[in-house]
């Protein structure tokens, strides 16, 4: 694993980060690491999981859409 250490004015950092006050005129040391997480981030989404996780969410039923809009706008409206 390859580590990159820097020492740099807080002066320099602050303008790319909130800091303490307290590191105000100081010098600070910076240590970049790699993180552990970059391969899961990189992961592209299992679509298919994600479709069947959603299948029974919504009941059926023979309202036709027009009718579902309606009884949909009808509670909504009634929210506010």
């Amino acid at each position: 694993m390859e580590v990159v250490r820097r020492f740099i004015d807080a002066s320099n950092l602050m303008s790319i980060m909130p800091l303490p006050e307290a590191f105000q005129g100081r010098k600070l040391e910076i240590i970049v690491l790699p993180t552990e997480e970059a391969d899961s981030a990189v992961k592209k989404p299992d679509t298919k999981s994600i479709v069947q996780s959603l299948i029974g969410a919504i009941p059926t039923t023979e309202l036709p859409l027009s009718a579902l809009r309606e009884e949909r706008l009808g509670k909504y409206e009634a929210s506010h």
